[in-house]
């Protein structure tokens, strides 16, 4: 008995790989891991956003059909056009083309969008950062954690009470730690963001005299994608929001010591109210 390769099996396997390439990234530094893991998040990523917009919009053209059959019943089924046979393949890519053309407008404001260009980011133009690879491992391993319960055990033949067993330990597995691990998620990505500032300033001197990584502007246009990102997931993620709190009222905390310098007190006060007003002009 053959089954056939689905675009959900496709993404299960892009997660497994997404874990497997980040790990031996992690295990080796291999350019190469790096790189197939990258694509591996890509993928998985608008495989995701492509399956909920898809799905969003046969929601909305079945409720449209739904009112369309109720006011005229009896001609909603007659106009239907049986599709022609032996399409060339380059009518069908066309076609499929055509057909992601309405996707276009939802994807700009879909919460899954910010990710996949930050993925493209580091994929094609930002320097390699294997830190950055950590949230994404995460969420791939609480996806995978999911899929395997659902779909995969319930359809192996393997023994029923060492598959039950199999399935509530993957199930205690996502209930009881996916919060705790989507919370380190986002605190991974609250430290890409730092270390990438911290090394931004760091080798701006360094540069100047030969010494550095020569890569001052990439290493400026990688916080600024960070700042980016962060700031668009902020406004839809609670759990980005908490952390980013959390870490405000600790900065706060260090800045009241009287030992800080005035200097960097005020910094730290334009920089909140940059961050918070989207606004450069900031008055006493």
């Amino acid at each position: 008995m053959t089954t056939a390769v689905t675009l959900s099996n496709v993404w299960y396997g892009t997660q497994l790989a997404t874990i497997f390439f980040s790990f031996t990234t992690f295990a080796t530094s291999y350019s190469s891991s790096y790189i197939l893991a990258y694509i591996s998040i890509v993928a998985s990523l608008t495989i995701s956003l492509y399956q909920s917009l898809t799905a969003s919009a046969s929601s909305s053209t079945s409720s449209s059909s739904a009112s369309s059959s109720a006011t005229n019943p009896s001609g909603s089924a007659s106009t239907k056009k049986a599709p022609p046979a032996n399409i060339p393949i380059q009518a069908q890519a066309v076609d499929f083309v055509k057909s992601l053309t309405p996707l276009v407008g939802p994807a700009k404001s879909h919460p899954t969008t910010p990710y996949i260009l930050l993925a493209v980011s580091y994929l094609f133009v930002l320097p390699r950062s294997i830190i950055t690879l950590a949230p994404f491992v995460i969420f791939a391993f609480f996806h995978v954690v999911n899929y395997t319960k659902t779909f995969v055990l319930p359809r192996m033949t393997a023994n029923p009470s060492l598959k039950e067993r199999a399935i509530s330990i993957l199930d205690t597995i996502a209930t009881q730690y996916s919060d705790l691990g989507f919370t380190w998620a986002v605190q991974f990505q609250l430290l890409s963001l730092c270390i990438s500032f911290l090394w931004a300033v760091i080798n701006t001197p360094l540069n100047l005299i030969g010494h550095g990584d020569g890569h001052s502007l990439l290493n400026y246009l990688t916080v600024l994608v960070w700042v980016a990102f962060i700031s668009i997931v902020q406004s839809q993620n609670l759990l980005m929001r908490s952390a980013i709190t959390r870490v405000v009222t600790i900065l706060d905390g260090v800045m009241a010591d009287p030992r800080v310098p005035l200097g960097i007190k005020d910094a730290w006060v334009r920089v909140k109210h940059i961050v918070k007003n989207k606004n450069l002009n900031h008055s006493q």
